[in-house]
């Protein structure tokens, strides 16, 4: 028995490794760039640690970092600059704590397996589809926060139902602790924690657990809301969300002002009914809602903000887990598993993407809707347990224990094989539409500068990108001098010998015959030459398009 626990082990480390490996394998520069919110994070935890204040001056910021006006929290950005004090300002240190948190997520999804199956064999399988996973790997190695509110949510809804089996008060509690750190996080789970407290009340008896979990829920319906009324919290909806776009508004009032117009100038009354703002934002809502359940989304080719997810022919998810969650769905055969926790995990997997379907920046969006990873692994994974339960619904029959481990040997290989794809078409192909999208050009111009910006009595460059954190974060310089020198969306107006100036082509903004011979002007690469000027050098991105032009006065 000892063997068989201690082989237990050494498998759920295996698939830890392989996580791992999967997520720190090439990180430095896979994917293609350095996205300037990577860089951004980064460089400001790194600042705040090494100084107690933020590049504003704000000392200590706990809950969030204002970069456009979007508010994001704070805690993820201390997570990334943390990395750099053993890597160093590098690619791989601005990556590494939140790829490294993806892996570790293994963890809480196996706990949460092995509560729902009592098999720890099903713990580790869950644990297989999660290392592999094409959604939960490219996030994890892009420095998405989502990963970091992913890893702490799942842990809470393992500890919380751990909890409650076993009846131990303070497991409950702590998994409050891990539900409220999310809103901290990420913003999506404002939204998804009190939601997802709300169905598990109604599976726990009457008891001082289930007064507990009713508090907690007013807490966080009230704490949700608290947020929502605040600048900070409610930033990035107001530039997102559904009612307060633009484009949200001229869709549905073009589609009314159309079906108004079929219905006859003399119908104003049902025109009115059937096609008002209400019935046209309620359209919209659910048409984007229903998006992220799309099989071409989920499983062929995703679609959404290609700078956190843009793998050629790749969806989501593998094409193998389709069959599993279709039998995770309609099982064809009793089991162990309640009906409960099946519905439970439909739910959570009904709820997790409505933070996403609310918002309008790049439907349907990978990141928005991470909280569907876990739902759909749960899900896979009792799909699996269901199938193999189907060839073998008799636990003393020896041959139809044998089907059973063919079954899941042929399944492990079909993820395995179709993992092997994924990573192809992930390290080979990414790079494709990437390298505008993800600053293509400004990791190279910044190092450029570092390198031969000393040579010129001064350079002109453009303040847009976040140019100026990719120079400091790539030179090393976090001087306390530099805090409060910074304006809104982390712009500054000069370094070292470098001027900012807030557009495209600072050559459109000079008067090149009286600059100084000896001045480096940075100009994007589609800007006009202008005269009396001669180029220097080029920074081309790796899919061959031109990012930047140096120039120098004639």
């Amino acid at each position: 028995m000892k063997f068989l626990k201690k082989k237990e082990t050494i498998a759920l480390f295996a698939v830890f490794l392989l996580a791992l490996f999967l997520r720190l394998y090439k990180l430095g520069s896979l994917p293609l760039g350095l996205y300037e919110e990577e860089v951004t994070n980064a460089y400001v935890g790194r600042f705040i640690l090494q100084n107690g204040v933020d590049p504003y001056g704000n000392r200590l910021p706990l809950l969030y970092f204002d970069k456009f006006g979007d508010y994001p929290p704070v805690l993820p950005l201390y997570l990334s600059g943390l990395a750099t004090y053993v890597f160093g300002f590098t690619e791989f240190a601005a990556r590494f704590s939140i790829a490294l948190i993806g892996a570790l997520t293994i963890f809480p999804v196996y706990g949460l397996a092995l509560l729902i199956f009592q098999n720890k064999w099903w713990g580790i399988f869950a644990g297989i589809i999660l290392a592999i996973l094409p959604w939960h790997v490219v996030l994890s190695r892009t420095s998405a926060e989502g990963i970091i509110g992913l890893a702490a949510y799942t842990l809470a809804l393992y500890l919380l139902i751990q909890g409650i089996i076993a009846g131990r008060k303070k497991t409950v509690l702590l998994s409050f602790v891990f539900f409220f750190l999310t809103y901290f996080l990420y913003p999506s789970f404002r939204l998804l924690v009190p939601l997802t407290l709300l169905p598990i009340i109604l599976m726990v008896p009457h008891g001082v657990t289930r007064r507990h979990l009713v508090s907690a829920m007013i807490v966080s319906f009230v704490l949700t809301g608290t947020i929502a009324l605040t600048p900070w919290g409610k930033g990035r909806l107001v530039q997102t969300g559904i009612l307060s776009s633009d484009e949200a508004a001229t869709h549905v009032a073009i589609r009314n002002t159309m079906f108004a117009n079929g219905d006859g100038s003399d119908n104003v009354p049902i025109a009115r009914t059937f096609h008002n703002k209400v019935t046209g934002y309620a359209r919209y809502f659910l048409e984007q809602y229903v998006s992220y359940f799309s099989p071409m989304h989920l499983f062929l080719d995703a679609g959404g903000q290609r700078r956190y997810y843009n793998v050629p022919a790749q969806g989501l998810l593998l094409i193998s887990l389709g069959p599993l969650l279709l039998f995770g769905l309609f099982p064809m055969v009793k089991h162990s598993v309640s009906a409960p926790v099946v519905r439970l995990i439909v739910y959570l997997l009904l709820i997790a993407p409505l933070p996403a379907a609310i918002t309008i920046d790049f439907p349907p969006h990978a990141h928005r809707a991470i909280a569907m990873i876990v739902p759909l692994v749960l899900l896979a994974t009792y799909g699996a347990y269901s199938l193999t339960s189907l060839m073998n619904p008799a636990p003393a029959d020896r041959y139809g224990a044998r089907k059973q481990y063919v079954v899941i040997g042929l399944l492990i290989i079909l993820l395995s094989v179709e993992g092997v794809y994924f990573w192809h078409q992930y390290e080979q192909h990414e790079a494709a539409e990437q390298s505008i999208l993800r600053n293509g050009g400004d990791k190279e111009l910044a190092k450029y500068l570092i390198a031969n910006g000393k040579h010129y009595d001064q350079v002109i460059a453009p303040v847009l990108a976040r140019l100026p954190i990719y120079y400091l974060y790539f030179s090393g310089n976090v001087d306390r001098s530099l805090a409060g020198k910074f304006t809104r969306e982390v712009r500054i107006e000069r370094l070292d010998n470098i001027t900012l100036l807030a557009t495209e082509c600072p050559s459109d903004k000079v008067s090149i015959g009286e600059l100084p011979k000896n001045t480096l002007i940075v100009d994007y690469a589609k800007c006009l030459a202008p005269d009396g000027s001669a180029v220097v050098d080029s920074i081309i991105r790796r899919d061959s398009t031109g990012a930047y032009t140096l120039r120098v006065p004639r």
